[in-house]
């Protein structure tokens, strides 16, 4: 069964500010995760949070497995995603 996936308003953003190439593939690879995120998504150390590997970029997650929900935090440089 397929997750729902859901943007938060700061993704929506932060999405918007990203080159229009980085940005496509990063939906892409969030929006293919959807049959089985656990297959590809790691936990974030410390933090109750997933992330999503697309080349030097993140996508911080959240999974509802109850709810079959994928919610989208963040997303943005490894280097500054953390940071948030």
């Amino acid at each position: 069964m397929k997750y729902s996936l859901s943007w938060s308003d700061r993704a929506k953003k932060e999405m918007g500010n990203l080159p229009e190439p980085v940005a496509k593939r990063i939906y892409t690879k969030v929006g293919s995760i959807r049959d089985n995120p656990s297959r590809t998504v790691e936990r974030c150390t410390g933090y109750p949070y997933f992330h999503q590997r697309v080349g030097s970029y993140r996508a911080i997650l959240d999974i509802d497995d109850a709810a079959l929900l994928i919610r989208v935090h963040s997303v943005g440089p490894r280097k500054k995603v953390y940071d948030r």
